[in-house]
């Protein structure tokens, strides 16, 4: 396990450099491809087969494909689900397609409000990042004139992308809550569909139904008059 990792790491940070394998000799002797396969799709890697097949070939070895597609394929139906999404998209990570087709939904669901949330913050820290270094920058008293002009243009344009982030940060936060409301309001139909629920229970739920829908109309008209303020801004940047 510990040579896979070894491999796996020295693959994504290496490439196509040789002298970096992207499976050790010993596993292609193993021919363990069915657990090979199961570790790509746990970890949402690409169809590896090629580069496998490439590697292994040193030592007159050909990858299984059927077996490792089948065991890629069972890997993937645990990365591939809303739960790994929602966990993907707040790490920042990106996504490669690797789901099949009839697994993508799922992950997707998961994963995109959470990404676009994450990937706005990140961006949003990065231009705060600037504005600052920026400021401290034009705080020294021995810049020459077009030293400071130069800072002065670069804090301009880093505190314009730092509003359009904040912006986007608030977009897509709205966003995510409302996603949440949906997938709950989701569950609350399903449960209420069941013909032996409890009275006492479908109450609950019915009264827990009223709130998010109350929720659910606030994040709209908040979605609504933040999309409108951005519209207006844009026209007055025309000016």
């Amino acid at each position: 396990m510990k040579k896979r990792y070894i491999a796996s790491l020295c693959a994504l940070l290496l490439g196509s450099l040789s002298g970096c394998s992207a499976i050790s000799e010993e596993e292609c002797r193993l021919g363990d491809w069915h657990q090979i396969g199961l570790s790509d799709g746990q970890n949402g890697q690409k169809n590896n087969a090629a580069k496998y097949n490439k590697d292994c070939s040193e030592y007159q070895v050909q990858v299984d494909l059927k077996v490792y597609n089948d065991g890629r394929y069972e890997g993937l139906k645990s990365f591939c689900t809303y739960e790994n999404g929602v966990s993907v998209g707040q790490a920042n990570k990106s996504y490669n397609n690797v789901c099949p087709a009839d697994l993508s939904n799922e992950f997707l669901l998961g994963y995109t409000p959470y990404y676009n949330l994450a990937r706005a913050e990140s961006d949003k820290h990065k231009f705060e990042s600037d504005v600052n270094r920026y400021v401290s920058q034009l705080g020294d008293g021995d810049l020459s004139d077009r030293d400071r002009k130069n800072y002065k243009g670069n804090l301009k344009s880093s505190r314009s992308k730092l509003e359009r982030a904040e912006a986007e940060v608030r977009k897509y936060e709205n966003e995510l809550e409302l996603h949440k409301i949906q997938i709950e309001k989701g569950k609350i139909v399903k449960e209420l569909a069941k013909n032996d629920l409890p009275d006492t229970r479908r109450a609950q739920l019915n009264k827990r139904l009223d709130s998010l829908n109350k929720q659910q109309r606030l994040y709209e008209n908040l979605s609504q008059v933040d999309n409108t303020i951005q519209r207006m801004k844009g026209i007055a940047n025309l000016f």
